[in-house]
């Protein structure tokens, strides 16, 4: 069971050349990464022996505040130690007592749940690190320091883990050393109303509706696999055995595991068995990402907006482009996207997110490996530019006036024809997901992405993969369909309809 990301070696100089062919010009790379290791979300196997508690937090456990000393308004640095507390169980009133981790009395250096780990720090500091190697080292992209906000764009969704995730990686494409001194990069957040960087299904009521119909299908599918082999080797830690709507759910155990792997902590014997694994995986992946697949209504409330993002900023890059180089500007962009003043295209833009976000998007342009997401996980987009030459017809020579016919007969002249005096901008997108380059079916076809490299989607191609799904208006269609079927598969509203049920309610997707 993968749950930390393994990192395949760095590319050759051979290598490079191949993945960066000397004929494209990169223009604009957007990365959004999954958040390092963290903690489980939840606190389970408690009976079993596993604490609430885990002490992995050495660095979290020093906190830096920026207060106002008044009268004079004057700001400084609070630095305080952080000590997390619990009640006793079993006695009345809740008394409290200092939080403990694996060992009684173990109280420093705990970690809140669903909290970034110090390995999650160590492992976002070394994708920043790679990816200061290649962009900056090796292709020249970025400027080797950060000494201009100009080029960068960064956001996180607001849960701390995924911002101090691109704060570490931030810290690792860019060291101390390597930044102007009192430049401070700038970090966005949006509301939660607003957020997009995973699938807000608690801000989307219809989204929240189809999530619990494919969670019903799941369980449908699934519970009579997980009711047979895999609860038979987990009697020890589940004597109910596990399933798809249990209690835990399947999809809370599966992530308590994998952040059990992912720190070396003991757990169970039947989660090493590979089959368990394999089937509580599937029978999750289908659970969360089954929607995605099969519903372009699902797609489109889940990660619409944000793969509309990518896009919007992909314009941006191209629009200053052929302003470079002195092209008729196209009106590239769609009324969602049309307000004033436009932002400014950027090189590199950074999103911290998480494993749902990237499943989802892979699945929506399919090309989803089914295996989920381990921890700093990351799906690039980058886009290219090729200068092709464009052939101008050339009409045949004429001869010109002479006062002599041999000097007439011995001119040589040039047949009707082309010549290649102008060049035309044609702009590439390729996806990468974790160092592994992907081929788009929506690419596929001739015409539809650079000669020999499918990878290299042309923006048309790409363009009209992504706009299959990104919503027109994100909170009008969230409240669109309430209480009706999947409506865009009908093979799947069959399924679902057949499902018994208490009350026929469609309600919202509980909590793993």
């Amino acid at each position: 069971m993968a749950a930390s990301r393994v990192y395949l070696p760095l590319p050759s100089e051979e290598e490079l050349r191949t993945l960066y062919p000397s004929n494209l010009e990169l223009l604009n790379v957007q990365v959004l990464f999954r958040h390092g290791e963290r903690t489980p979300v939840r606190a389970r196997f408690q009976t079993w022996g596993l604490p609430p508690f885990w002490p992995f937090c050495k660095i979290a456990r020093q906190f830096t505040q920026t207060i106002v000393t008044y009268p004079n308004d004057a700001t400084t640095p609070f630095e305080y130690v952080r000590r997390l507390e619990s009640v006793a169980k079993g006695l009345p009133n809740n008394v409290p007592v200092p939080a403990s981790g694996f060992k009684s009395g173990q109280s420093d250096e705990l970690c809140m749940l669903g909290e970034l780990t110090d390995l999650g720090r160590e492992t976002g500091f070394k994708l920043g690190d790679r990816l200061r190697w290649l962009y900056i080292d090796k292709l020249k992209f970025l400027p080797p320091l950060f000494n201009d906000h100009k080029y960068f764009y960064f956001r996180s969704s607001h849960v701390a883990r995924s911002n101090e995730t691109l704060l570490s990686l931030f810290n690792g494409l860019y060291p101390p050393t390597f930044r102007k001194a009192g430049l401070k990069p700038t970090i966005y957040t949006r509301l939660f109303p607003q957020e997009n960087a995973y699938p807000n299904d608690e801000n989307c009521r219809r989204l929240s509706e189809l999530g619990f119909m494919f969670a019903e299908i799941a369980a449908h599918r699934w519970n009579p696999v997980l009711a047979d082999y895999p609860s038979s080797k987990l009697t020890d830690v589940l004597p109910n055995g596990i399933a798809i709507d249990g209690s835990p759910r399947a999809s809370g155990v599966f992530d308590t595991v994998a952040a059990c792997v992912a720190h070396n902590v003991p757990y169970p014997e039947g989660f090493k068995d590979e089959r368990v694994v394999k089937e509580i995986r599937e029978a999750v992946m289908d659970e969360w990402y089954l929607g995605v697949q099969k519903s372009r209504e699902y797609r489109t409330l889940a990660v619409g907006a944000i793969a509309g993002d990518f896009l919007y900023r992909i314009k941006l890059a191209v629009n200053a482009d052929k302003a470079a180089h002195g092209s008729k500007l196209k009106d590239l962009f769609s009324p969602r996207e049309k307000f004033e003043p436009r932002e400014k295209a950027v090189k590199l833009a950074l999103y911290g997110s998480h494993d749902t976000t990237i499943a989802s998007l892979l699945c929506a342009v399919q090309a989803f490996d089914h295996q989920w997401p381990p921890f700093t996980s990351d799906l690039r987009f980058e886009l290219f530019a090729h200068s092709k030459p464009v052939e101008v017809p050339k009409p045949a020579d004429k001869p010109t006036v002479s006062t002599s016919e041999s000097e007439v007969m011995n001119t040589p002249l040039r047949p009707a024809g082309f010549v290649s005096s102008k060049t035309k901008r044609e702009y590439f997108v390729r996806l990468t997901y974790n160092d592994k380059t992907l081929k788009l079916p929506g690419c596929a076809k001739e015409g539809e992405h650079l000669p020999g490299d499918s990878s290299f989607c042309t923006l048309e191609a790409f363009e009209k993969v992504i706009n299959e799904f990104v919503p027109q208006n994100w909170e009008l269609q969230c409240r669109q369909n309430l209480g009706k079927p999947v409506l865009d598969n009908p093979e799947i509203a069959k399924e679902f309809s057949t499902i018994p049920r208490v009350d026929g309610a469609v309600m919202s997707k509980p909590q793993a």
